[in-house]
């Protein structure tokens, strides 16, 4: 259906699609659960934990990641029921990886939150109840961490690493030279050799046993994944922490059968990210006044990547579903070995050419494709198609990613466009009240712009509007409050006509959107619910009046069988993250500034600006991961002794604090509570609120404490295009304080205040903010 702008799609039914639908069914799951814990606490920092080396073990996934993924239920998702898990096959549990890789951008996270999960699986199918009762309770709930220590480049009946047995203890003695994850565990599984029977062993060993030593492993790549090099000298354990008591290799393979498999998810995954990124990163670049994307070479280059990312895929997934089968052999995976060499050779291909595609930046560590050759390299150790369709493939790729961040953009804008018909409506009775000190400039630009004339329709009609926004507001709070009523007070339906009465309905869909998504209910579903399901809490005549309005403002879809769904193209902005933040704060934003055009008083300071608050975290993500290595030199001086990174939002901390994430082992200063500051490498300072003379002395301050070479960058209101979206943020500035500069008028302030390379570095319309940056020379 279509209402508004928006056209939402059921989920496919896998009866009627097969596999792939059941499969983007968990993924989905996976992202609804997961993905906003990934981009909140795996996310931030990963490029300084891969790249910075002044401190070696602080640059993991540490163990305090690890707890907090136990207590989402991320790492019982697999693990059987008796144990605390959830009990879900390898075939969820494989597409669940694959979506941490793709989401992460952390490539050991995937990797470690898996062997963390199999090797507690290791330890509880030994049947040594002693063993499972010490250690197992742990690892489900993230108290513990574990590694496996098996491979030393030999066979293992050749091991170096021997085992034994004195009285009632073993005595263990060698090295483990490549131990995922060795560095934060506390616990692991050692392979050995019997010295007697030559029969390979497997013992849980202690991190806090005596002779057990824990060295870091320098590598090429992977470096976030704790690898270590394990020396277990004359190491003491108990019989009881034997493993099994007999032909541990046979365990051993059914370990790596799991583990190819695993591999090949986590890796196709990473490759979907990167071909997404690429597209992305080359969209905005033009030779010769065409887009590079329209070139047929780099066309056929990225069906190429689709190709073999395809292709990796069938095979994973057929090798997933092959998990399934009776009778698979339980110590050879023919489908999943086969899944891992493929996946792996196709990364390497996929590398080459990301990097003959991105040129230079391939070749340069800011720039992510750098770090993920190092990171294929990894994977080893374990073409060609026609050009026409590949070409045709390149192209319907590049569309197809396109599309979607356009669809993705669509669905947000489209709520927005609801938001200004609720900006509409306070301008309205604003404009008949006139509040002294109110922007009166600014209202009338908003009643002009939404075709309202509220005075022609009588007190009749005004009436009536203060009464429809009054029971807005109180549902509002009510709803904060905990107390949501029992049913939906009354809408605008049948109190207006013409503009006014299209504007209120509107203003109605957007206010049951944002009771919806301060509630949950939005994000719940996203996976298809009935009303009683969909309540959780909520007063269930209450939900279902909440969902009539959804549906007819066209955010949700009720099917045959009653059940509901969000429109899945808002999914990156429900799902969690600094997205959903950002979406949040604008809608608490034209809540407040409705409440301050009733009554005249200020709501909120500057943390509810544009690019304050709740909306830095996605732009401190953007700096990161985005802008680091096109800010000339930034990189280089954030690495310098002494360099610090200044704030000057004054926003309660809240963007100091989002930069400190994004940006780990850099000293953040909040420039409102720190004077004077100076040594600065960057300067973070929001535009939103400022008057130009205020912002022309904070560019001329933030300049002098700029060291040279040092970068400021700017958070710039950006207008939508729309007239009524424009006159609405320009009301919100207003209300915040002053409009202060927009567009051309920041980067004429900073060229007349002596900096260099001025230019908007990013922008997106739909949060309605650039970054504008500028040089210190």
């Amino acid at each position: 259906m279509t209402s508004h702008g928006l056209v939402t799609t059921a989920v496919p039914d896998p009866a009627e699609n097969g596999l792939e639908a059941e499969a983007e069914r968990i993924r989905a799951e996976a992202r609804r659960r997961f993905a906003g814990f990934v981009r909140d606490k795996v996310n931030p920092g990963s490029y300084f934990r891969e790249h910075d080396r002044r401190d070696a073990a602080q640059h993991v996934i540490g163990r305090d990641v690890i707890s907090q993924a136990a207590d989402i239920g991320l790492l019982g998702f697999s693990l059987p029921v008796s144990v605390g898990g959830e009990g879900r096959d390898a075939f969820e549990w494989g597409l669940v990886v694959e979506e941490l890789a793709r989401i992460s951008l952390d490539p050991g996270f995937s990797v470690l939150i898996d062997t963390t999960v199999e090797i507690t699986e290791v330890l509880r199918s030994s049947g040594n109840t002693e063993l499972i009762g010490r250690y197992v309770p742990d690892l489900v709930q993230g108290r513990r961490y574990v590694a496996l220590g098996a491979f030393e480049s030999k066979d293992p009946y050749d091991y170096e690493t021997t085992a034994r047995l004195e009285g009632e203890e073993w005595v263990l003695n060698g090295t483990k030279h490549f131990v995922t994850g060795g560095r934060v565990a506390d616990l692991f599984v050692m392979f050995v050799r019997d010295q007697v029977s030559n029969d390979v062993l497997a013992f849980a060993v202690e991190t806090d046993d005596p002779g057990v030593s824990v060295l870091p492993l320098a590598t090429m790549g992977l470096r976030s994944m704790a690898l270590a090099q394990v020396v277990l000298h004359d190491v003491r354990v108990p019989r009881w922490r034997q493993v099994w008591r007999a032909d541990a290799l046979s365990e051993f393979n059914t370990y790596a059968r799991g583990r190819r498999i695993m591999t090949a998810c986590g890796t196709v995954g990473a490759l979907e990210g990167m071909l997404t990124n690429c597209v992305e990163a080359l969209s905005s670049r033009r030779r010769s006044g065409r887009r590079v994307l329209d070139f047929p070479n780099v066309e056929r280059s990225i069906g190429e990547m689709r190709m073999l990312l395809e292709a990796s895929r069938a095979a994973t997934l057929r090798a997933l579903n092959g998990t399934r089968s009776p009778g698979r052999d339980g110590y050879f995976d023919e489908l999943a070995t086969v899944a891992k060499h493929h996946a792996t050779e196709s990364a390497l291909r996929i590398g080459q050419l990301i990097l003959n595609l991105q040129g230079g930046e391939g070749y340069i560590s800011t720039f992510p494709w750098e770090g993920f050759m190092r990171n294929v390299l990894g994977l080893i150790g374990g073409q060609g198609a026609q050009e026409l369709l590949l070409l045709q493939l390149g192209q319907r790729t590049i569309v197809g990613l396109e599309g979607e961040r356009m669809r993705e953009s669509a669905a947000e804008l489209a709520v927005a466009k609801l938001a200004d018909s609720w900006w509409a409506l306070h301008a309205a009775e604003s404009s008949q009240r006139h509040f002294a000190g109110q922007p009166d400039d600014a209202i009338r630009a908003v009643v002009s712009a939404a075709g309202l004339e509220v005075a022609d329709a009588g007190q009749d009609s005004l009436g009536k509007l203060t009464a429809l926004l009054d029971r807005a507001h109180d549902l509002v709070d009510a709803v904060r409050s905990g107390q949501a009523p029992d049913a939906m007070p009354q809408g605008p339906k049948g109190l207006f006509e013409g503009r006014l009465d299209e504007m209120a309905e509107q203003a109605w869909g957007w206010l049951a959107c944002v009771v919806a998504q301060e509630t949950g209910l939005l994000a719940r579903l996203l996976r298809p619910s009935t009303v009683k399901e969909a309540a959780e809490g909520l007063p269930e005549n209450f939900t279902r009046d909440l969902l009539v309005v959804l549906t007819g403002a066209g955010l949700v879809e009720r099917d045959s069988d009653g059940r509901h769904t969000t429109d899945q193209r808002l999914e990156q902005a429900l799902i969690g993250g600094p997205r959903t933040s950002a979406f949040a704060a604008r809608q608490r934003r034209a809540l407040a500034r409705g409440a301050h055009l009733r009554t005249g008083a200020p709501v909120g300071g500057r943390e509810l600006l544009t690019g304050c608050g709740a909306e830095a975290p996605i732009l401190a993500d953007v700096l990161a991961n985005t802008l680091l290595g096109r800010l000339e030199g930034l990189s280089q001086l954030l690495g310098t002794p002494g360099a610090r990174v200044g704030c000057a939002a004054d926003d309660g901390g809240r963007s100091a604090a989002a930069l400190a994430r994004s940006m780990p082992f850099t000293d953040v200063c909040d420039l409102a509570s720190i004077e004077p500051v100076d040594r600065l490498a960057l300067l973070w300072a929001p535009t939103a609120g400022q008057a130009q003379p205020d912002l022309r002395r904070a560019i001329t301050a933030g300049k002098q404490a700029l060291v040279p070479g040092g970068w400021v960058v700017l958070p710039t209101p950006l207008l939508p295009k729309r007239r009524l979206g424009a006159a609405s943020a320009h009301l919100d500035l207003e209300l915040a304080g002053g409009a202060g500069p927009l567009d051309q008028d920041v980067e004429t302030l900073l060229e007349e205040t002596g900096f260099g390379h001025v230019r908007t570095a990013w922008q997106d319309t739909v949060l309605g903010i650039r970054l504008t940056v500028a040089r210190r020379p």
